[in-house]
């Protein structure tokens, strides 16, 4: 089993991603690359977010602590994960119910290793060790 990405590794992996569809204009951010960039880079302070501070965390912990749909069926779809399992995620993505109740479908769906394995072999980062 290989390791998970760290957070810069996923900071660069998706600084290469397509831009993608543009989001609402009630937000700060003009489209899901530029919402994860900016999540990202501020990932290790208190960011907009009002996070804790915390170190030793790695891509799949983020991955798996998002709280936004549209992240993670962008972060798939743009890595090139299989269109037909990202068109079943933007249906739970637009369904009814709780944002964490669709992103944790969506990651059932989606779960990091498939995400992480696309990053890989569509060339949109290399592990380093």
């Amino acid at each position: 089993m290989q390791r998970s990405l760290e957070i810069r590794e996923l900071l660069v992996a998706i600084s290469r991603l397509p831009e993608g569809r543009r989001t609402r204009r009630d937000v700060w951010y003009e489209s899901q690359k530029e919402h994860w960039i900016g999540w990202l880079f501020h990932y290790n302070s208190a960011g907009a977010y009002g996070r804790k501070i915390t170190s030793g965390r790695d891509a799949k912990f983020v991955y798996n602590h998002v709280v936004c749909p549209g992240l993670l069926t962008y972060l798939a779809a743009a890595a090139g994960v299989s269109p037909t399992r990202v068109r079943q995620a933007r249906r739970i993505e637009n369904s009814e119910g709780s944002l964490m109740a669709r992103v944790g479908a969506i990651r059932q769906l989606l779960p990091w290793e498939l995400v992480q394995d696309a990053l890989l072999k569509n060339g949109f980062v290399r592990m380093t060790d």
